[in-house]
């Protein structure tokens, strides 16, 4: 998976979601399962279908806003959330479940 440079440096210009899963799909003949969940509609319920934000509160990081899932990226034990800013919202991967998540504000 791709690392986020936040180093303030000159980052290339932010992706589409669609371009994104499709650079880091394997096997273009068995693409990944994509998902859209509004955050506001996931923070109002509590919840989101994958569980994403409660699992990120549950290790202590607290999504109110998409620049939120990025704490994840620091986590050098976390194997199977990562997540990257795209034009679309923010997209999460599931790594074993080979699913890909589009936040959208």
């Amino acid at each position: 998976m791709p690392t986020i440079d936040s180093s303030g440096e000159s980052s290339p210009p932010i992706t589409s979601f669609a371009e994104l899963v499709a650079t880091y799909t394997a096997d273009p003949d068995a693409p990944p399962q994509t998902e859209t969940i509004s955050l506001a509609a996931a923070l109002v319920a509590g919840d989101d279908p994958w569980g994403v934000i409660g699992y990120l509160a549950g290790i202590g990081i607290f999504v109110k806003e998409l620049a939120d899932f990025i704490a994840i990226n620091a986590d050098e034990t976390e194997e199977e959330l990562h997540a990257w800013p795209c034009q679309d919202g923010m997209a999460i991967s599931i790594a074993s479940e080979d699913v890909w998540l589009l936040f959208t504000p």
